[in-house]
């Protein structure tokens, strides 16, 4: 064999060994590769999954900031707005001072005023009289049979209007009005209302079995208005009566020391839905008038009682009361 013959024996065999490395090299990456698929599939949907996470977190983080962004949008308007009503309600109330000063000079201009005869509401005749004093509450006149002092109740319509008295007098509109621009909404448990006294929950105990819960929250103003909300929660199944509750209320007002002629009106109503009993008492006491408007709202196993009571000394007690009962608002009992 020669030389040539050799190498090209030796090359050939190399060859083939080569190949066959090849060929188990490439059998082996063939099997790894087989052994890393579910690895590689498990890489991509954890990759996938990791994709959709972050979108998703940065779609929050999107509604996150508007989110931030309307907040702070909608303090800064409850600030300005705040500031506004904190502006409008001193401009009112130099306001409404001149106003009382300017009714009180014209009132005691009044105090000159004579009349052939006055008509009153309980049917006496007052002769030759003349006004000497005006207040909110009462008229001092000097007639034919003496000197005295007039419920302003007890005055004839045309009369309240020449001397801005009663319900619809100047001051009692700037009252009005001047409540209403004070008062908040305050939430007390199921039950919201506006009220320009603040209302404090305050100890309560029914002594019943059937009662499970009994709250009561209170507030009182200086011109002897009061507030009064109470709430009876009762165990499942027990009757409940509005007339009872309504009654029963009405009985205790009437008890209190030096009431005498007790009146009082009750008519059906609702609340948010929910059957109420709306009722107005009034009486003489120790020389003056007891009156509170108040509102019954039976919500299933719940019995709220809303109480305004105020006495002829409460300037626009009455519209006021009216206006804190309409605004009552009732949340379903749990």
């Amino acid at each position: 064999m020669t030389f040539l013959k050799i190498l090209l024996l030796l090359g050939a065999i190399g060859g083939a060994f080569y190949g066959i490395d090849c060929y188990q090299k490439i059998d082996q990456a063939k099997t790894e590769l087989q052994e890393l698929k579910p690895e590689l599939s498990q890489t991509q949907d954890a990759l996938s999954f990791n994709k959709d996470a972050w979108e998703k977190y940065e779609a929050l983080k999107s509604k996150a900031d508007q989110a931030a962004a309307q907040t702070a949008a909608l303090k800064q308007q409850k600030e300005s707005g705040e500031n506004k009503l904190k502006a409008a309600l001193q401009e009112f109330t130099a306001l409404a001072t001149a106003m009382k000063a300017a009714v009180d000079k014209a009132r005691s201009n009044d105090a000159t005023l004579a009349f052939p005869e006055i008509k009153l509401a309980d049917g006496r005749v007052l002769k030759d009289a003349k006004v000497r004093k005006i207040d909110e509450t009462q008229v001092s006149l000097m007639h034919s049979e003496g000197i005295g002092s007039v419920p302003v109740a007890q005055l004839p319509p045309s009369l309240l209007e020449q001397l801005d008295l009663g319900p619809t007098s100047l001051t009692a509109a700037i009252d009005i009005t001047a409540a209403v621009l004070i008062a908040k909404t305050q939430q007390l448990d199921a039950l919201s209302l506006k009220c320009p006294i603040p209302l404090v929950e305050k100890p309560y105990k029914v002594e019943l079995n059937v009662v499970t819960e009994a709250k009561s929250f209170q507030g009182k103003a200086a011109d002897e208005m009061e507030v009064n909300v109470s709430k009876i929660r009762y165990a499942k199944g027990t009757t409940i009566s509005l007339d009872g509750a309504v009654s029963g209320t009405l009985k205790s007002v009437a008890a209190l020391e030096g009431i005498t002629n007790p009146q009082q009106k009750v008519q059906d109503t609702k609340v948010s839905t929910f059957p109420a009993k709306r009722a107005s008492f009034s009486a003489n006491r120790f020389g003056g008038e007891l009156l509170s408007e108040s509102l019954f709202v039976l919500n299933g196993e719940e019995l709220w009682m809303i109480q305004v009571i105020f006495s002829s000394k409460s300037k626009a007690g009455r519209p006021i009361a009216e206006n804190i009962l309409a605004s009552v608002k009732i949340a379903p009992a749990p």
